[in-house]
């Protein structure tokens, strides 16, 4: 079932389905949430300029995807050189800044973001509808400064795309790939631990234990990037 091009976003519909079948996930909830996300996108950005900016900045570069695993922090300050691009996951984008970089693109469903993390003009915003966010789609899209494309998980229509992944991590890795990124390193990914780390949601002070949920999400997350690291080179622990 994935021996498709992995930039195929038709046969990403069919992934999707896989994927909602084993979690219990609602088609109709996913669809209408992409119907609320794009009405909302279409007025606030030209996403074709969008993505001739995204596919300037990650063609042939080296990017670093920073999950918001435990271990994000301290792999961001043990780092010795500087990124040359760098993609957030949701909350990952705070634990970025703390480490002193201002990321590139940062890749969410907002349930991670804070209202003051959308204030950055410089900042690519890819956001993503799923039936479990409509709410912060309603409530955070007319607030965010900088450009914003829209990514959904049933077909793709209008101003809304598909660039593969599921979670916001590894949905993160996948835009780099689908820009084609030269490499990729994976910074602040701790899927198979069983522990969220502080800076995955804005009220959450410290590392915790993740739930049941959670953690079937994050063996789709691992299996996507596994199948993904067949395609570009993808270094880093996750």
């Amino acid at each position: 079932m994935f021996s498709y091009d992995l930039r195929d976003s038709i046969k990403w519909v069919y992934i999707y389905d896989l994927i909602r079948s084993d979690l219990g996930f609602n088609y109709l909830d996913d669809y209408n949430a992409s119907v609320i996300l794009n009405m909302l996108i279409r007025r606030l950005s030209n996403v074709y300029e969008v993505e001739d900016y995204l596919l300037e900045l990650i063609n042939n570069s080296h990017v670093y995807v920073v999950g918001a695993g435990p271990t994000c922090l301290q792999e961001l300050k043990s780092l010795d050189t500087t990124p040359e691009v760098i993609v957030a996951a949701d909350g990952a984008l705070r634990c970025c800044l703390d480490a002193g970089y201002i990321p590139h693109v940062v890749v969410s469903d907002l349930d991670g973001l804070r209202v003051g993390d959308l204030r950055y003009s410089e900042l690519v915003y890819v956001v993503h509808a799923h039936g479990d966010n409509v709410s912060r789609l309603l409530s955070y899209v007319k607030l965010v400064k900088g450009p914003i494309v829209g990514t959904t998980q049933c077909i793709p229509n209008d101003v809304l795309r598909i660039y593969g992944g599921f979670t916001d991590g590894d949905r993160a890795v996948y835009l780099a790939y689908y820009f084609r990124a030269k490499t990729i390193r994976l910074v602040g990914f701790n899927l198979t631990n069983g522990v969220i780390g502080k800076y995955s949601k804005p009220w959450l002070s410290t590392d915790t234990i993740a739930s049941i949920s959670k953690l079937r999400k994050f063996k789709w997350a691992k299996l996507l990037i596994d199948i993904l690291s067949q395609h570009v080179p993808i270094y880093g622990t996750y």
